[in-house]
């Protein structure tokens, strides 16, 4: 499983959450929590979701955490993601994964394929599923013990 924060960058990144649908989870996870990260607390004041990747991005620094190998898959299956639910067409979306692993590489998409696979191939469910465990992991219980040393001082 990837690290909260690069999980966040990804979701972020992609405009995978608006900025009301960031504030609702800060909301739902910070009164769990008794000392939240000073990110945490700012990602929950946050007023777009530029600034709301921004202040992700500090936390990474900040913690020393980098970006792993396989960022591009996750954000991949986002874009996959958003084609399902209907936010982004079919060209719009290939675009995108091209971007994607241009500029971070998905060790399961070819460019120059993501420009003409049918986007509901089976070549891409693995991505899907693994981008819907994630966003599943973000509301789960497991996270609070998973990423303690991340989310609170």
């Amino acid at each position: 499983m990837n690290n909260l924060l690069t999980i966040l960058f990804a979701i972020l990144d992609c405009k995978v959450w608006n900025i009301d649908q960031i504030t609702d989870w800060t909301d739902q996870i910070i009164p769990k929590l008794d000392n939240p990260k000073a990110w945490l607390l700012e990602l929950s004041t946050s007023n777009s979701v530029d600034s709301s990747l921004e202040i992700i991005l500090e936390a990474m620094k900040e913690s020393s955490v980098s970006l792993p190998d396989n960022i591009g898959n996750l954000m991949a299956g986002f874009i996959l993601l958003q084609f399902d639910k209907g936010v982004l067409s079919a060209e719009l979306a290939k675009s995108y994964l091209i971007d994607i692993v241009d500029a971070y590489g998905a060790n399961s998409i070819d460019a120059e394929a993501a420009a003409t696979v049918d986007l509901n191939s089976k070549v891409y469910s693995e991505i899907r599923q693994h981008a819907k465990q994630v966003l599943q992991y973000l509301t789960s219980k497991q996270l609070l013990e998973t990423e303690q040393k991340l989310i609170t001082d």
